[in-house]
């Protein structure tokens, strides 16, 4: 029995099994198929799906700021996840930006996708720079370093995250309650077409009030000229009959009585006409009413039915919500979902804090600041040292000048002495010569022997020239 040779390997039992069910098929370009097939879930596909995980990965922290070669492996799965609520907080972004531009703009979401992309684009870049801004390190009171606060960034980003999180979940419940807010929509509407009714017929009345006093002002118009005419009538056939009180006769006075009733007639058919005006008025008004109302409640109800704004559902919402307490449990548990969902990428940057490329950026800004600070220090030393020096130079300066000046004063006082000195021994010489010459005339003309020859004492102030003070 032929010694059993090495147990074939996964190619070769492949190729095996390929060749005992399949004869004939290993030959040029099928035994090629048949090995690719062979290698289908084998370590090339493996491999490529592992680099395009990686390639995902590698976007995704890209996605926070950090670059991949810096993360470590035990970093990496933070920057990933962190990434990832990146991106979805963008899409719910997205869709409340666009859901929200819908409604307000009224056409369908599809055409304001521009909106809601321009303000996902604002929420993810806000992420990003809270993410690319690691707390730096902060002097303690206790003169120790410690990790410092949030800054103004992450302030501002929270605020327009919580104002997000109430405009998505505002959108999607409205969405979700879109079928129980409708009546109160329409309830809504019939409570503004009633106000507006009701101003319409307070107008209404007010008008024919209007018309109506200026009727009794005609018709007590008329009335009067009526008694004026009765009054003239009477006073005319006083004065032709010649009644009690009267004249007798068609006399001036009876002219003066006709031409006054002849007034009063004429008063009484502009009254009369007034009067007529004023009730054909208010008869027209009184017959056109219900048509001007109908017409108005038309107008209002088209008004109130093209009313189908953001604004308008709101209003309905609020009414469904304070009167059923489940709707106001729902809105304040879907709020707090989505702001937790959109505060995802902040609450997550803490635990990037505590990450390799952080640590390594805060210790680096700490240590530009700190080399700044020093330098700063360094240069107000230097100058104050120089402020200080100058200060002294200008001192030693100032004595030095004074001292020259003064000195300068001391030798030309001296020297002012010294020629003053000189100047009064040669005036004793010249005087001490004067009087000797005189002598000698005198002893000549007397022919006086002279005196022995005696040493002229020495002067008692000798004039002492000042050396070099020291």
């Amino acid at each position: 029995m032929p010694a059993p040779g090495p147990a074939p390997g996964p190619v070769g039992m492949r190729n095996v099994i390929t060749s005992r069910y399949f004869p004939g098929a290993l030959d040029g370009a099928s035994r090629g198929l048949a090995r690719a097939i062979g290698r289908i879930g084998g370590r090339p596909i493996s491999r490529a799906r592992s680099v395009g995980s990686r390639s995902i990965g590698d976007l995704l922290i890209i996605c926070t700021g950090a670059r991949p070669e810096w993360v470590g492996p035990s970093d990496r799965p933070r920057f990933v996840t962190a990434g990832a609520l990146m991106l979805l907080t963008a899409g719910l972004a997205t869709y409340a930006g666009a859901t929200v531009a819908a409604m307000g703009l009224h056409r369908s979401a599809w055409h304001t996708v521009a909106f809601g992309l321009f303000y996902a684009a604002v929420i993810f870049f806000l992420d990003r720079s809270v993410l690319l801004s690691p707390r730096p390190y902060r002097w303690g009171r206790d003169a120790t370093v410690r990790i410092g606060g949030a800054g103004a960034a992450t302030v501002i980003r929270v605020f327009v995250a919580v104002c997000a999180a109430l405009l998505v979940g505002e959108a999607l419940l409205l969405t979700v309650f879109a079928s129980s807010i409708a009546p109160r929509v329409a309830e809504i509407r019939q409570e503004e077409i009633g106000r507006a009714l009701r101003s319409f017929d307070t107008n209404q009345d007010g008008e024919q009030q209007a018309l109506a006093a200026g009727l009794t002002v005609r018709q007590q118009a008329l009335d009067d000229a009526h008694r004026r005419v009765a009054a003239t009538t009477t006073a005319a056939n006083c004065q032709l009959t010649g009644a009690a009180g009267c004249l007798a006769g068609a006399g001036p006075i009876y002219r003066i009585t006709l031409a006054d009733l002849g007034a009063a007639a004429r008063a009484v058919r502009t009254a009369t006409g007034e009067r007529d005006a004023a009730q054909g008025r208010l008869a027209a008004f009184d017959r056109d009413r219900d048509t001007r109302r109908a017409r108005f409640l038309v107008a209002q109800t088209a008004t109130a039915n093209a009313a189908d704004d953001l604004l308008t559902r709101e209003k309905a919402f609020w009414r469904l919500t304070t009167s059923d307490p489940s709707v106001l449990l729902w809105r304040i548990v879907l709020t707090l979902l989505l702001l937790g969902v959109d505060l995802g990428p902040l609450t997550f940057a803490r635990t990037l804090e505590q990450t390799g490329p952080r640590r390594r950026e805060r210790l680096e800004q700490w240590r530009e600041s700190t080399a700044q600070e020093l330098e700063a220090q360094q240069i107000g030393s230097t100058i104050r040292h120089r402020a200080r020096l100058a200060r002294d130079l200008a001192d030693a300066g100032t004595d030095r000048y004074g001292q020259h000046v003064r000195r300068r004063d001391e030798i030309e006082a001296s020297v002012r002495l010294a020629g003053d000195l000189a100047a009064a021994e040669v005036a004793r010489a010249e005087i001490r010569a004067d009087r000797d010459s005189r002598i000698r005339e005198l002893r000549a003309r007397h022919r006086v022997p002279g005196p022995t020859p005696s040493v002229d004492p020495a002067p008692a102030f000798e004039p002492r020239t000042p050396g070099p003070r020291t």
